[in-house]
């Protein structure tokens, strides 16, 4: 089964446009895009598609849900196939756990149930529409709109209705769901009844409403093993994509406010469902956005209360909401003598907007502080504000609202309180965990006294040891898992030990390891060890090890000293562990003591670090980046920024190129390249490719995510495996070996780095390779005082490290995620609008375009003198350049050239060896084509032509492509149309032959023809690529002229007589 993480990163990365329209077509509308329906027949669109909620809905056949939904009923495909189809998409891992029977059971019971409910849903939506219950449906329209109610799939369950007894659904499900009630009618009798979803779009309950104003007005589901009111969150179905854009939530008191909200457009608006607020739920939100803003209900005060219900909701809600790490704030109803709340207050979006929006610890403050407070209360409020500040870890913020605090108490007042309450917190978590302590001891029937465990039982006292072990981390790996501990023995000596699960399996593997260690010394049974075991990993936090610095899938990047999470750098501790709250604990070895004297393991961990030493600015490094290498420095910067966000480019691009940088010694090319990979190392050693191993290349490539790596120098004439996998880099591929920690199974290794490649030769003896690459030349190696003063200054200053400029740039990657997808398209479009009149390879083009869309959307964000204009154009030359000398130095220019030149010498002969047809109708082994006018296709003769291609390439002295490799580029060119059988005419040593025709009296003779195995080319598209012509030798070689007539094979007949 799919893990639940898993699911949560398929649906954050599924674009419900991009997957819809792989299969259907669509058209723009407003924000929103319509079509016709693929699930009913129809001629005028009523299809939806609502980019912001990442939902669809057929205002026609009722069909709705998400992307994953869409898949599911357009391609017959079970929940986890579409999953699946959606992770290979957007190239995601996908992690399956492995149920229990019991689990699988359940598993099962809810697929029921949500079947159920789904269905249930749908019968409902139905019967509101029904003529005889016009009244409900007025009342619903009414209130939200007849588009609303219908997107939203609201209905109505008639009173006395038997709809569930009456279905397919079984009484053990209908009962495990109440969906009737006692009398055997449907639950939700004479009620609008509205669909409450998970993420997931499946309906796990429902929320009614009576028509009248008798009570209960509203009713919800009972819990279930699909709905539960503690965890359920309403809304949230239709919040979670704009949440996770915006970083905010919406948090209303219930279902009714949360549907007025989302109709007006303010989608990320989310209710609980008749509860209120608790840690469950804000866990939840939290997995999608940091902010809340909460909208309470403006009833005044019940008698003896200071506020009314809903601003005491709020202020309890709040509090809790802090506690757990969000930040909060609140916009608050005027209060008027009706009461009012957000469903009928929020009558339009601009009234929602016009609320003002308040801070919510100064808005608690301002509710609680008065002028005619007696000193106790004022202490006592003091005290309920402190122990939120105290909360807070940013010492600047909380000086911040100290400062906006004073009007009510004295600075000294605040940060005594504050104090205080930091203290109190340590202190209760000192005391929980030593009650859990003494607690566990208990439990597992032993003692600890002077670092020694001990039991006492009926032989009286017996020492299990001479040490005791603290517990760190448990270390997840699938393949080598770990735990951390300190050993310390009753003489005072500790020691900190990373163990493999493997010595801890048995008392002899246990004994050997502890005792290799010094005087730690294991005096009991293996049955001691047991139950000391169950009491260290009872008592063990877990932490995941990171293999692979960079950007995460867990949403923060990883130096090999810290990780940077919510614009903040967290270093590791002593232990190499960083923790982040909600999120985990992560372990990164190579800062840890354990290993802090081992100079031989995680050399390039200890360079790929964050130490923040320089102040300079992007604005100020950039600029010497430019000075120094001109045009080449602005194309290395973008693809610099465009690797930092590789995985929301090869979203849409589907591939990564390699930054090339060519130029002889000297040239500055390598320096190009040490001075970007500063912006992640200090100190860039990159391997040499001709001195490489195939292994340790890929275990480059493969060490960084969304980060730099450099290869230096690059020759043709490197080995053809290493060409081959510099090649597969170019859409993720690494290197394919056989995996003997697990399976024995072939796997290959994802690469998600960005790859410079330097080198004195260009990169053109494999033009597959080369239209792989961002094509950077440097021809100049000899500088002027003037420029080599710029680059001693360059030097200097990249020493230190440029990651600080990395983090500054990862704080935008949600407007990078959010917005590439439109930038990138609209930069393809403007950079194809340029080139229009230049035949481009298709490849090389979309190299340029991710590096230029990246900065395009970044421009606004970042200080750099270069714009999107400047950038523009460089990339066009740059594109025009690498493409012209992709089409020079091709393998195909070389053989299409040597084909131009034998028929020019009269060796290759129009008609005899190659032929061009005008046709309209083609067809051939591997295509069918249809044009509505008359197009060229070339025609030759395999076997001749590559005999002479041989013959004459090897006496000019031409390096020769093998017959096989030539016969793969041709046949996967672009011009290639397939193969046929051809008939030509018969030459000898340049002499058209003739033969009698038997069929004529007269002596008559005939030219003659033989037919030969072709290869056929689109002759236009050979002629724009490469620059041949062979048309002009029917002009200057046809010494006869001749009346031509289609014979039966569609080749021209021509008769001669002879006196």
């Amino acid at each position: 089964m799919i893990s639940q993480d898993t699911i949560d990163r398929i649906l954050d990365a599924a674009d419900i446009v991009q997957i819809i329209e792989d299969f259907i077509p669509l058209k723009k509308r407003g924000v929103n895009l319509i079509a016709c329906c693929p699930f009913h027949s129809e001629k005028t669109p009523s299809f939806t598609i609502f980019p912001k909620t990442g939902t669809f809905k057929c205002f026609g056949c009722g069909e709705q849900g998400n992307a994953v939904g869409f898949l599911m009923k357009h391609e017959n495909m079970s929940y986890p196939q579409a999953l699946k189809w959606v992770a290979r998409k957007y190239n995601i891992d996908i992690q399956e756990e492995n149920l229990t029977p019991i689990q699988e059971q359940e598993f099962r019971e809810k697929e029921a149930m949500w079947i159920a409910n789904d269905y249930l849903a749908k019968e409902y939506a139905k019967v509101l529409l029904l003529p005889q219950y016009k009244f409900a449906r007025d009342y619903a329209y009414k209130r939200w709109g007849e588009r609303f109610c219908t997107q939203m799939g609201i209905g109505f369950c008639p009173r006395d209705s038997k709809i569930v007894e009456d279905s397919y659904i079984t009484d053990e499900i209908a009962e495990a769901l109440h969906l009737r009630n006692k009398a055997g009618f449907d639950f939700f009798g004479g009620r609008i009844t509205i669909p409450i979803k998970d993420r997931q779009q499946h309906v796990i309950g429902f929320t009614s409403r009576v028509l009248d104003e008798s009570k209960p007005k509203y009713m919800n589901s009972s819990d279930s093993l699909i709905y539960n009111k503690s965890k359920s969150i309403f809304g949230i179905d239709t919040a979670w994509r704009e949440a996770a854009k915006t970083e905010r939530f919406y948090l209303v008191e219930g279902a009714p406010d949360c549907m007025r909200l989302q109709c007006i457009g303010v989608y990320n608006s989310v209710a609980t469902l008749g509860t209120a607020w608790t840690e469950a739920h804000f866990n939840i939100l939290k997995r999608a956005a940091s902010h809340l803003c909460f909208l309470p209900d403006a009833d005044p005060p019940k008698e003896g209360e200071q506020f009314g219900p809903g601003i005491n909701a709020v202020i309890k809600s709040g509090e809790l909401a802090m506690r757990l790490g969000f930040s909060v704030s609140v916009k608050q109803i005027p209060v008027s003598d009706v009461k009012q709340d957000p469903d009928t207050f929020c009558t339009s979006l601009a009234i929602f907007q016009a609320i003002e929006e308040h801070d919510f610890i100064l808005w608690l403050a301002d509710l609680l502080f008065s002028d005619e407070m007696i000193t106790e209360n004022r202490s006592k409020s003091v005290n309920r504000i402190a122990d939120l500040l105290a909360r807070i870890n940013d010492e600047t913020k909380v000086d911040i609202y100290i400062s906006r605090l004073l009007k009510y108490s004295q600075k000294s007042v605040w940060k005594k309180s504050i104090e205080r309450f930091r203290r109190e917190h340590r202190e209760n978590e000192a005391k929980e965990k030593a009650e859990k302590e003494e607690g566990l001891l208990k439990r597992y029937g032993f003692n600890v006294d002077r670092n020694k465990y001990y039991s006492i039982g009926d032989k009286g006292y017996y020492e299990w040891s001479n040490f005791t072990m603290e517990p760190l981390f448990h270390i997840k790996d699938s393949i080598s898992p770990k735990r951390i501990y300190i050993l310390r023995n009753t003489f005072g000596i500790e020691e900190l030990v990373e163990m493999k699960q493997e010595d801890l399996v048995s008392i002899s593997k246990f004994k050997q390891k502890v005792e290799g260690l010094g005087n730690f010394v294991w005096c009991a049974s293996e049955k001691e060890l047991t139950k000391l075991k169950s009491y260290l990993y009872e008592k063990t936090e877990t932490a995941v090890q990171i293999t692979q610095l960079g950007w995460q899938k867990d949403g923060f990047f990883a130096f090999g000293n810290g990780i940077y999470f919510d614009n903040a750098f967290i270093k590791v501790d002593d232990y190499g562990i960083v923790r982040i709250k909600d999120k985990g604990n992560y372990y990164l070895p190579a800062h840890s003591k354990i290993y802090f004297n081992d100079s031989k393991l995680f050399q390039f961990e200890r360079r790929f670090v964050h130490q923040d030493l320089s102040s300079i600015t992007l604005s100020k490094f950039s600029e010497q980046i430019f000075k120094v290498f001109g045009n080449n420095g602005k194309v290395g910067f973008c693809f610099y920024l465009a690797t930092l966000f590789r995985d929301i480019v090869t979203r849409e691009s589907r591939s990564f190129p390699i930054l090339n940088l060519f130029g002889p010694k000297g040239s500055g090319k390598s320096e190009l390249g040490h001075t970007l990979m500063s912006f992640f190392v200090a100190d860039n050693v990159p391997p040499n490719i001709q001195n490489s191993t195939l292994p340790a290349l890929n275990e480059t490539v493969a060490a960084v995510a969304n980060a730099l790596v450099h290869i230096d120098e690059f020759k043709n004439d490197i080995d053809i495996n290493k060409r081959e996998f510099l090649k597969g880099l170019w859409d993720g591929t690494g290197r394919t070996r056989m995996n003997m920690d697990l399976d024995k199974k072939k796997e290959t290794t994802a690469v998600d780095s960005g790859i410079i490649l330097s080198g004195q030769e260009m990169a053109t003896a494999d033009i597959a390779l080369f239209s792989r690459l961002i094509f950077l030349s440097f021809p100049k190696s000899d500088f002027s005082a003037e420029e080599k003063e710029a680059y001693q200054i360059l030097k200097k200053v990249r020493t230190t490290g440029m990651t600080h400029l990395t983090l500054q740039i990862l704080s935008f990657r949600n407007k990078v995620d959010t917005s590439f997808k439109e930038v990138y398209n609209a930069t393809l479009q403007d950079v194809v609008e340029k080139l229009k009149d230049n035949p481009i390879e298709d490849r090389i083009l979309l190299n340029w375009i991710g590096p230029l869309a990246v900065f395009r959307l970044l421009e606004q964000y970042i200080d750099v003198s270069i714009s999107y204009k400047e950038m523009k154009k460089i990339t066009i030359d740059g594109i025009k350049n690498q493409n012209s000398e992709c089409r020079q130095n091709s393998e195909l220019a070389s053989f299409w050239n040597m084909v131009q030149y034998l028929v020019s010498e009269g060796e290759i002969i129009d008609g005899g060896d190659y032929k061009i047809e005008y046709v309209r109708n083609f067809k051939s082994s591997i295509c069918t084509q249809q044009w509505l006018e008359s197009r060229p296709v070339l025609l030759i003769q395999k076997t001749r032509v590559f005999m002479l291609y041989k013959k004459y390439g090897k006496a000019v002295g031409d390096t020769l492509l093998p017959e096989g490799s030539l016969k793969y580029y041709l046949e996967n060119s672009k011009a290639y149309l397939g193969e046929k059988t051809a008939r030509y005419d018969v030459y000898h040593k340049g002499i058209l032959q003739y033969v009698k025709n038997e069929k004529k009296v007269g002596g008559s003779l005939i030219k003659q023809t033989t037919t030969h195995r072709s290869y056929c080319f689109d002759y236009s598209k050979i002629v724009e690529s490469f620059d041949v012509n062979f048309e002009k030798t029917r002009l200057e070689n046809n010494d006869v002229g001749s009346d031509g007539k289609e014979d039966d094979d569609g080749d021209s007949e021509n008769e001669f007589k002879f006196d």
